[in-house]
């Protein structure tokens, strides 16, 4: 008999389906709500022979073994949303071998969905570090480490070829709290480099950023600072032939 408990079981596993976009070989399998941890837990599973693509060749191969792997998901309904997966590998006969399969809803080696990564990022361009982890429920240090991710994968993409004029600009987590150093294209008006910390180390960290990129130092012609004692040291030692202009509006 079709009652209101098994539509209600019924709408919610097609409502999860859709939102997670799950795809065969993929199946989830069980959908539980911890009254106590306040938390869905959403378990997905795939047939035993299932065939996943080679990471490798692409080529169609089945099954090798799997580990359970568990990532937090976006919240549904306020409450905290969480994904656990038996992931396989698989036995490729056609490159000889044994391969993770990576899964679309995730990036390696990382605790969150992508789509959770990008809700925290959007809260983190709009906010304090700290704030956002207090608003998502989570520990900073694990917002951090997806901030970095994501910066220094954007700062390694950078073309610096043209850049000659620097901005400097310092923000704080909280006050008196973890220090952020930022230097923005002073034409462009993009964010080159982003860097722990403030002071004059900050400025020898970014010149070494320009290494690494085949930037020489004496491409940069001038630097806007604020009158902060630290940065003009630091420019002076790293960026000894670039003109420095102060910003007196803060």
């Amino acid at each position: 008999m079709w009652t209101s408990k098994n539509r209600e079981e019924y709408v919610i596993n097609e409502m999860f389906k859709v939102a997670l976009q799950v795809e065969a070989p993929w199946e989830l399998r069980e959908i539980s709500f911890d009254d106590q941890e306040q938390a869905w837990h959403l378990f997905m599973d795939f047939e035993r022979g299932a065939e996943f693509a080679c990471p490798v060749c692409g080529k169609a191969a089945k099954a090798h073994d799997a580990q359970f792997k568990e990532w937090r998901h976006l919240d549904f309904w306020e409450w905290k949303t969480f994904m656990h997966v038996r992931v396989p590998r698989v036995r490729c006969h056609s490159c000889n071998k044994v391969t993770q399969v990576p899964v679309k809803w995730s990036r390696v080696a990382s605790h969150f969905t992508l789509a959770f990564e990008s809700w925290a990022m959007r809260l983190m361009a709009e906010m304090p570090v700290n704030a956002a982890a207090r608003e998502l429920r989570e520990h900073d240090t694990r917002m951090w480490r997806i901030f970095h991710h994501y910066v220094d994968e954007a700062m390694a993409s950078l073309e610096l070829t043209s850049v000659k004029r620097i901005a400097i600009d310092e923000t704080s987590s909280r006050r008196g709290h973890r220090y952020i150093t930022l230097f923005v294209d002073v034409d462009r008006k993009i964010v080159l480099f982003a860097v722990e910390g403030k002071g004059k180390d900050t400025l020898a960290q970014f010149r070494q950023h320009l290494g690494d990129k085949g930037i020489p130092a004496e491409q940069i012609e001038e630097v806007c600072c604020d009158l902060s004692p630290a940065f003009i040291r630091g420019i002076e030692e790293s960026f000894p032939q670039a003109e420095v202009t102060f910003d007196n509006s803060t």
